[in-house]
């Protein structure tokens, strides 16, 4: 009974040891994404930079951030605090759904809600948000699609997005994508959501998917 429990602890050790790597490694992409964004704007700090690339990216966890007294924007000595609250923030919070792009390794322009603030549809709940609608409210915020280059930022679809979704009857979050995202990209996805691993289902999903018009048309014809 013992081993059986040495085994259990050891096992679960590891597992917290993975998650905190992987962990470690998406905000590794993010202050990369920071400082590729600094380089078109040489005026920004580092805090800037990172402060900025995050709300971008996760302003879902801005109001939590705002909390905190880790603001690196106009403290650049801040940014090891800074991180470590948005490693809190991010991965240690209720599970969510939403929606997401994905961009240069990265989730981003997440809109992600606490589940309970979810959105019912019959027997699912998903976010409050659709992909185009919220595209257009990006637009407006300044800045925001111009990290994309500049034939990116005309149309929703131009990058890869997808959706998370819970369903009621199974008891699961599904991530719905498309044919653009690898695996350990979808990982960094549940990882933002805060899903848990074995309530987790990736789904490929057409509507997300990059098509030929040919393929369009053999999927129309289908239906």
């Amino acid at each position: 009974m013992e081993h059986t429990e040495t085994r259990a602890a050891i096992a679960y050790m590891k597992e917290l040891h993975r998650q905190n790597a992987f962990f470690d490694q998406i905000l590794e992409t993010l202050v990369s994404f920071s400082e590729s964004e600094r380089k078109k704007h040489p005026e920004w700090r580092k805090g800037q930079a990172l402060s900025v690339c995050t709300a971008i990216a996760f302003p879902h966890i801005e109001a939590e951030l705002a909390k905190t007294d880790a603001d690196c924007f106009s403290d650049d000595e801040k940014i090891p605090l800074y991180l470590a609250e948005l490693k809190d923030c991010l991965f240690y919070g209720k599970s969510r759904v939403g929606i997401f792009w994905f961009y240069k390794d990265l989730p981003i322009f997440v809109h992600a809600v606490p589940l309970e603030q979810g959105e019912h549809y019959g027997e699912a709940i998903t976010g409050t948000k659709d992909h185009a609608d919220y595209w257009e409210e990006l637009r407006s915020k300044i800045g925001w699609l111009s990290i994309l280059p500049k034939q990116l930022q005309e149309e929703y679809f131009s990058i890869p997005r997808g959706r998370v979704v819970y369903h009621c009857d199974s008891e699961r979050f599904f991530v719905y994508h498309g044919n653009n995202i690898g695996k350990q990209d979808l990982q960094k996805v549940a990882a933002v959501f805060c899903l848990p691993k074995d309530q987790t289902v990736f789904e490929e999903d057409v509507h997300y998917c990059d098509l030929s018009d040919e393929e369009w048309n053999n999927i129309c014809e289908a239906l």
